[in-house]
C-alpha cells in the first residue's frame, strides 16, 4: 500500500504542509518496504492544482493521502477517486506515517 504525504521538505523529517495541492513536495511512501520517492511540486502550476495533485496520487497508485485539509475542488476529485484523506497537520512525515500505521490519525 502506498500513501502520499504533502510536505514542506523532501524528507521524512519534513512537516506536513499547511496546503495540499500547492505543497512544496509530495512523498510517495510504500508501507510494505519503507521506500519513498520525492516529487517536487513546483511545476504543478496555478490553475487546477487540486485535481492535478489528485491525478498524481492516482498515477502513483496511492490508497491514502496525508495532508492539511484539501480545498473544495481537490476534495471533489479525491472523493471520486476513492482515495482516503487524513489530517496530518502538526506532524512531520515520519510521525504521520507511524500514526497512520497505528490508526491514530483522523480521516477527513
Amino acid at each position: 500500500m502506498k500513501i502520499m504525504l504533502a510536505t514542506d521538505n523532501p524528507s521524512l523529517e519534513g512537516k506536513i504542509s499547511d496546503r495540499f495541492a500547492r505543497t512544496s513536495y509530495f512523498l510517495i511512501y510504500d508501507l510494505e518496504n519503507g521506500n519513498f520517492q520525492v516529487i517536487d511540486n513546483s511545476s504543478i502550476g496555478t490553475h487546477g492544482a487540486g485535481p492535478k495533485a489528485v491525478q498524481l496520487a492516482i498515477d502513483n497508485k496511492v490508497s491514502a493521502i496525508i495532508s492539511a485539509i484539501p480545498g473544495e475542488t481537490a476534495m471533489e476529485a479525491i472523493k471520486e477517486s476513492k482515495i482516503k484523506v487524513y489530517d496530518g497537520r502538526g506532524l512531520n512525515a515520519k510521525e504521520a506515517i507511524e500514526k497512520f500505521k497505528s490508526g491514530e490519525i483522523k480521516e477527513i
